[in-house]
């Protein structure tokens, strides 16, 4: 499916490779609290993003929560991350349009039932990562660093 998917899950890609490298460049030095939450903000992000891919591909995630009760390290999230970036691009490289109709029932992490199409899920992976990079991009201006453009046009201009 070359189509609406590709572009916004490479500037997703692209965005938080961005985020992470500032945040790995800055380190708290401006806000040691700050960082702390933009973490485990970027940890909540990989964590949803496993879920729903566990919900796609019909393999158990494992998740109880959507967040794990340790703070990882942000060289290990960045990997890990990319790793997970490199997974859905895939995925949405292969999607067929009819592919994104199909409905998946699942369970969500407090045990009610969930039922969304794979379209509806891959729109909610896309928007709830633009959601919390833009808390942390107010997270970054609070410490007087500047925040990554996290805006698909911005994306999309750098690579025309």
């Amino acid at each position: 499916m070359s189509n609406l998917f590709v572009h916004p899950f490479e500037h997703k890609a692209w965005a938080n490779a961005e985020l992470f490298e500032i945040l790995i460049a800055h380190d708290g030095e401006n806000s040691p609290k700050g960082w702390k939450l933009a973490t485990r903000l970027m940890n909540h992000l990989y964590v949803v993003d496993r879920i729903f891919i566990g919900h796609l591909s019909g393999v158990a995630h494992g998740y109880t929560a959507t967040n794990t009760p340790e703070t990882p390290l942000l060289t290990a999230l960045r990997d890990q991350t990319a790793e997970t970036d490199r997974w859905w691009l895939d995925f949405v490289d292969s999607l067929q349009a009819e592919q994104g109709l199909n409905i998946i029932e699942f369970t969500f992490t407090d045990g009610k039932a969930g039922r969304m199409s794979v379209n509806d899920m891959l729109f909610h992976v896309l928007t709830h990562g633009s959601y919390h990079r833009g808390m942390i991009g107010k997270i970054l201006s609070e410490a007087k660093i500047s925040a990554p453009r996290d805006i698909l046009t911005g994306y999309l201009h750098r690579e025309s």
